[in-house]
């Protein structure tokens, strides 16, 4: 029997396997040619386009597992974040045995003339709730030696440069990690929104994310899980500042010279000890009046333990900006969600000016002086020392204009002013603050009606000091204003503070002046207030008078909760007094001069004096006319009115519309003149005694009716009640 060779069994049995792994092969290729050349592919990588859209111009696959795509775009969008990329030629690996387990793993990735970053939006889209056996993607390396543009919402960087990135991620919001990477770029140039920002830039950047979920660090807490190393150096642009006639303001970056040089490392929420930053950039513009100016802006920060801040931003062209501080940040914690965190760890020294839009902050430091309110915009120019993030003593902040309104005994005094803000050491190491504000221009009003001032002056003086711990302002703060020469356009304003039917204002125009303590809450504890006009009309207990009037009011806080004062020792001059008397005689040039020891006063009632009064007169002219005509006393009576000026003693009670004059005593060395008079409402009564030399009349005033007594005149009189107890 002939035997069989090995190879010819081979021969007759197996020939049909290498045709059918070239026939596999080629099924292989023709299924990889359609999937990957026809809309199969994308149709079923792209199930849900919103968030994640891969494209291609052509592909082809020689060998299962390895894939070569060109002209590839990706696109997605996680939230508010929106990504892109795209490549010219991409070339992958895919592990096939990973497969099995629901893994996507891909050793390499090969890419050339890289473009990719990534932009915000205003529309979110929201992540899809968690779910089991979601499938893993494990990128180990995408790499590219050819990478031209990357971008950041209005930052981009272009140049030539290279990058390593791999990332891991399960979907149905499983965890997600990117690995270990690196980018680097020559000759980089970094625009914002098209304006250049940096030029012949060298960049080197190593960051990576730890594992983890969505829940555990979501938005900006990823940086909690991010390490970056960054290394940068490269020429800066400038800064174009420019001011219109307006006096608005526009910035814009420039062409200039400058440097920048960054060797820092971030890790988990802290800078890593070592860092440095320096940032020089020039500053161009121009001021309001068009004149051009030329400064170099400058930053420098460095880490060790803590992080040291230095910055030198010079006066901007408007006068917005200019800072030179140095502090350090205590401990190297990076302020993630609220920048104001960092300023407990701030202490150092600063000197600057700042433009705010809003300056009530500054009420702020005198947070018991409700009554006081500083607002508006302004500047602010400080030089102010810094512990733990507070002002510490030794600080000075000056404001060359802010909005400010004082509420004062039911008067709202409002205006633009300048403020001097001192920060001291008291007795027992606390922060004492003291403000010193000038209102060039400053108007008053009823707190009720703030829109009609009727008080215009200048010069207003305010001081507030606090003599003990910022804890115990309202106990310890103190304030005083003052001011003189205010214009009063009419002086009836202060009619309610007069028994109106005795004694008011009927015209004129005046001027006031004051000087009045006030204690946290903004009531006066004392103080004085001085109205004087010139040429004014008056009505006084039934005449008609015209001149100059002075009052001078001094107070001294007697009820609080009724707002009522102590006025005693106030003053009332009159000069220059023309006035007519009952019977049409007219007088001219009589002055008077009074003093109140006892007065009270209700800002929201009338003037209320009583007590004894000091009166000084030219002559007992105007004492005769509240009595009687001229024409109905005897001849001898105004012989009176030449005989010298008269000194005035006596008690006054006035108090609502009643006035009342009793023991009025006006004598000299040649004659004597004793009254007691009452006005009530429309009511009219009193008693006169008269005397010179042997001479003596005694009149009883009744409303209209007049009663002389020319015989035993001083008894009748003495034998008159008092009106005043």
């Amino acid at each position: 029997m002939e035997r069989t060779s090995f190879r010819t069994v081979v021969r007759r049995r197996w020939w049909w396997l290498p045709v059918a792994l070239v026939a596999l092969y080629v099924a292989y290729l023709l299924a990889a040619a359609i999937f990957l050349n026809t809309s199969l592919g994308p149709s079923v990588i792209n199930r849900q386009p919103e968030r994640f859209q891969m494209q291609w111009a052509s592909g082809h696959s020689w060998w299962p597992g390895r894939v070569t795509l060109t002209d590839v775009r990706l696109q997605g969008q996680a939230r508010r974040v929106a990504w892109q990329a795209q490549a010219a030629r991409v070339q992958g690996r895919i592990a096939l045995r990973p497969l099995l387990d629901r893994r996507l793993q891909v050793p390499e990735v090969r890419a050339d003339d890289v473009e990719g970053g990534v932009r915000r939006t205003a529309t979110e889209l929201a992540p899809k709730p968690a779910r089991a056996g979601g499938w893993e993607l494990q990128f180990d390396a995408i790499a590219s030696d050819s990478v031209r543009r990357a971008f950041y919402d209005g930052l981009e960087l272009t140049g030539r440069g290279t990058a390593r990135v791999g990332f891991y991620k399960q979907l149905r919001g499983g965890p997600m990690e990117l690995l270990p990477s690196i980018a680097d770029f020559k000759q980089a140039r970094l625009t914002r929104n098209g304006a250049e920002v940096l030029r012949e830039t060298t960049l080197h950047a190593g960051f990576a994310i730890d594992r983890h979920r969505r829940e555990d660090a979501a938005g900006i807490d990823k940086l909690r899980k991010t390490r970056i190393d960054l290394v940068l150096g490269g020429r800066t642009a400038g800064l174009n500042v420019v001011v219109s006639p307006r006096g608005d303001v526009s910035l814009a970056l420039a062409p200039g010279e400058g440097r920048a040089d960054i060797d820092l490392g971030f890790e988990r929420g802290q800078l890593k000890p070592g860092g440095r930053l320096q940032w020089t950039m020039a500053v161009a513009g121009n001021d309001i009046a068009g004149a051009a100016r030329h400064d170099i802006l400058g930053i420098d920060l460095a880490v060790d333990q803590d992080i040291v801040v230095k910055a030198i931003v010079p006066p901007q062209a408007d006068g917005r900006l200019a800072v030179e501080a140095d502090l350090r940040l205590r401990g190297r914690e990076v302020p993630l969600r609220e920048f104001a965190g960092v300023l407990p760890r701030a202490s150092g020294h600063v000197v600057g000016a700042w433009h705010f839009d809003s300056l009530r902050w500054l009420s702020d430091l005198f947070p018991q002086a409700p009554w006081l309110t500083l607002d508006g915009a302004g500047a602010v120019s400080a030089d102010v020392q810094v512990v733990d993030g507070r002002l510490a003593a030794g600080s000075r902040i000056v404001v060359p204009g802010v909005d400010a309104v004082a509420d004062v005994m039911g008067n709202r005094i409002r205006g633009r002013a300048r403020a001097d803000i001192r920060l001291e050491a008291g007795s027992q190491g606390e922060l004492v603050p003291r403000l010193t504000a000038v209102m060039e221009h400053f108007d008053v009003a009823s707190v009720k009606a703030p829109a009609r001032a009727y008080v215009r002056g200048r010069n207003l003086r305010l001081w507030l000091n606090a003599d003990g711990p910022v804890a115990q302002l309202r106990d310890t703060l103190k304030a005083r204003v003052a001011f003189e020469g205010a214009t009063v356009p009419d002086l009836r304003v202060y009619n309610p503070f007069l028994p109106r039917r005795h004694m008011r204002f009927d015209g004129g125009a005046g001027v006031l002046s004051g000087d009045l303590s006030l204690d946290a809450a903004g009531d006066v504890g004392h103080g004085t207030l001085r109205i004087a006009g010139r040429g004014t009309r008056m009505y006084l207990a039934g005449l008609q008078l015209r001149g100059d009037v002075d009052l001078g009011v001094r107070l001294r806080r007697a009820d609080l909760k009724r707002r009522a004062f102590v006025a005693d020792g106030s003053t009332l001059q009159v000069r220059h007094v023309s006035f007519t008397e009952p019977g049409g005689e007219a007088r001219r040039g009589w002055w008077a001069r009074a003093r109140f020891a006892r007065a009270r006063l209700d800002i929201d009632a009338p003037l209320d004096a009583g007590g004894q009064a000091e009166v000084t007169m030219k002559d007992v002219g105007f004492l005769l006319a509240l009595f009687s005509r001229k024409k109905e006393y005897p001849g001898w009576v105004y012989t009176l009115l030449d005989a010298g000026q008269a000194q005035v003693q006596g008690r006054v009670q006035w108090r609502d519309d009643v006035l009342v004059l009793d023991r009025l005593q006006a004598r000299n060395d040649r004659y004597e003149v004793l009254a007691r008079l009452r006005l009530q409402g429309g009511q009219r009564q009193g008693d006169l005694y008269a005397k010179w030399r042997a001479l003596s009349l005694g009149v009883e005033m009744q409303g209209t009716q007049r009663t002389f007594h020319p015989v035993r005149a001083r008894a009748w009189y003495d034998g008159r009640p008092h009106y005043l107890k």
